[in-house]
C-alpha cells in the first residue's frame, strides 16, 4: 500500500513539476518576445531620419531672428519677410511640406537644431570652421562679401594697391582694420554704416567697406545717393559663405535640401528672391565672376 501511494505521490509530482515547468517556459516565450518587440520599435525609431519626420508631421520648422533685414524681419504689417523667409517657404515646397517659422535670438538658433526645436536655421547662417564642426551644411545659396565703394566720380581706386595713403569711415572694432591698416590706410572711426557712407559722400574720407545689403538698405532710404556712389572692387578673402545648417548623420535630409536649392537655383528662383531683397545677383561667389 505504502508503495503504491509513494508511486501514486511520485507521479502527482511529476506532473506539478511539468506544469510548473511549462508555465516557466511560456512566461520566459512572453518576456523574450516582449523584449524582441520593445528592441525592434526602438531599432525603427533610431532608423527614423530627420527628414522622414519632416515628411510624417508634413512641415518644415525653421528657425529665424525676425529682427533681421533684409533677411528675415517682419513688415510694415507686421508679417514676417525677408530673403531668408521666401527661400525657406520655397524649399518647404520642394519638399512637399508646409513651411512653419519659428522666431529666436540670434545666439539660441543653433541651439534649437541641437534640441530639435527646429528641423534647421534659415537666417544668413555662414559657414565657419567651428559651426562646421557641429553641424552640416548644405550648398551655398548666398555670398556676402565686403567691397571698397567709393564716390562715383572717383576712379583713383581700383585694388587694394590703390589704398595706401586713402582714408576709410569704419567702426572700430571692425574686423578688418588690420587689414587696412596694412594698405597703408588711415582710420576715420564712426558709430553707424550710415555716417560712413555720409562721410564718404562728403568727401572726408576716400571710401568705405560695406556688404551689398547694409549699401542697399542705405540706398534704399537714401535714393538720392544711389548715382553717387560705385563699388571698386571686392576685399580679398572677405566673402561669407552663407548656407543651411543640419544636424550632424542626417545625410538623408541634407540631401533633399540640396537637392530643393540646386532646383531653386535652376529654376532662377534664389536669383530672384536675392535680387528682390538685395539688389542684385548674390547667389554665387564674388571671387568667381
Amino acid at each position: 500500500m505504502k508503495n503504491v501511494l509513494k508511486k501514486a505521490g511520485a507521479a502527482v509530482l511529476a506532473l506539478t513539476l511539468t506544469a510548473a515547468l511549462a508555465g516557466c517556459g511560456s512566461s520566459a516565450s512572453s518576456a523574450a518576445a516582449s523584449s524582441d518587440t520593445a528592441a525592434a520599435s526602438t531599432a525603427d525609431t533610431a532608423a527614423e531620419t530627420e527628414l522622414d519626420k519632416v515628411k510624417a508631421a508634413g512641415k518644415l520648422i525653421v528657425g529665424v531672428e525676425g529682427t533681421y533685414p533684409p533677411f528675415t524681419y517682419h513688415d510694415d504689417n507686421g508679417e514676417l519677410t525677408g530673403l531668408d523667409i521666401e527661400l525657406g517657404k520655397a524649399l518647404a515646397d520642394k519638399l512637399g511640406v508646409e513651411v512653419e517659422f519659428q522666431e529666436a535670438a540670434w545666439d539660441s538658433l543653433l541651439i534649437g537644431i541641437d534640441t530639435e526645436r527646429f528641423d534647421t536655421v534659415i537666417n544668413s547662417v555662414s559657414i565657419t570652421d567651428e559651426r562646421a564642426e557641429k553641424y552640416d551644411f548644405s550648398d551655398p545659396y548666398y555670398y556676402e562679401a565686403r567691397h571698397v565703394v567709393v564716390r562715383a566720380d572717383d576712379d583713383s581706386i581700383h585694388g587694394p594697391e590703390d589704398l595706401n595713403g586713402k582714408k576709410i569711415a569704419t567702426n572700430t572694432t571692425n574686423a578688418f582694420i588690420p587689414w587696412y591698416e596694412e594698405q597703408g590706410v588711415e582710420v576715420v572711426g564712426i558709430d553707424t554704416s550710415g555716417e560712413a557712407i555720409d562721410l564718404l559722400l562728403s568727401g572726408r574720407v576716400d571710401f568705405v567697406g560695406i556688404n551689398v545689403p547694409v549699401l542697399n538698405a542705405y540706398l534704399q532710404e537714401h535714393p538720392d545717393a544711389a548715382d553717387k556712389v560705385k563699388e571698386a572692387f571686392v576685399i580679398p578673402n572677405s566673402e561669407d559663405v552663407i548656407a543651411i545648417p543640419v544636424r550632424k548623420g542626417e545625410p538623408e535630409f541634407l540631401d533633399a535640401i540640396n537637392a530643393a536649392l540646386a532646383e531653386l537655383r535652376e529654376e532662377g528662383t534664389l536669383k530672384e528672391i536675392s535680387e528682390k531683397y538685395l539688389g542684385g545677383d548674390y547667389t554665387n561667389s564674388a571671387y568667381s565672376n
